[in-house]
């Protein structure tokens, strides 16, 4: 992992102006989360450097499916589509979201995604506030240590902790995706 690069920088021209605290992460910098399908994520700023936010790159070979229909209670979450096309489930309506497209999601939101192009995708996106990053911290450790989804009590257990439920009671999570 190439660790995120404190720096502190003075605004041009001005040599007497009060440093400026930034954070620099390398291309392919970031914390690595393998998931299923041929999905990753690179945290690359999370809440320990103290920001506001979460910012992640999320990559998935075409037809990998996010996670079951969900609803975060306590924080927005943002999408851009860099690469590839995407399918988002919100509530249940079907929302295409070609290269560029953006898409805010306040909290109290039922969604999911799927890569529904035929080419590598590739989205970044944040979380407000950062504390979800951890969820995906803890969902790539099950995964990694059982070489598959969670059964749905401990999905279901990891999302109360993080303020977060399954859409639609009694639906059976699809399992082939991550996240």
């Amino acid at each position: 992992m190439n660790a995120p690069t404190p720096v502190t920088m003075h605004a041009a021209g001005q040599a007497a102006a009060a440093p400026m605290d930034c954070l620099v992460v390398e291309p392919d910098g970031g914390e690595r989360l393998r998931f299923l399908g041929a999905s990753t994520m690179r945290l690359k700023l999370d809440g320990a450097t103290g920001a506001d936010l979460a910012f992640y790159e999320y990559l998935s070979e075409p037809g990998v499916t996010g996670p079951p229909q969900h609803i975060h209670h306590s924080h927005d979450e943002t999408f851009y589509i860099v690469d590839g096309t995407y399918e988002f489930t919100i509530g249940q309506n079907r929302l295409p979201m070609p290269r560029g497209a953006f898409l805010f999601l306040p909290r109290g939101t039922p969604h999911t995604f799927r890569n529904a192009g035929d080419d590598l995708g590739r989205i970044v996106g944040t979380f407000n506030p950062p504390r979800f990053a951890n969820y995906f911290r803890e969902l790539a450790t099950i995964i990694n240590d059982t070489g598959s989804a969670p059964d749905r009590d401990t999905w279901a257990e990891l999302y109360r902790r993080y303020d977060t439920t399954f859409y639609g009671a009694g639906r059976a999570p699809h399992l082939k995706g991550s996240g």
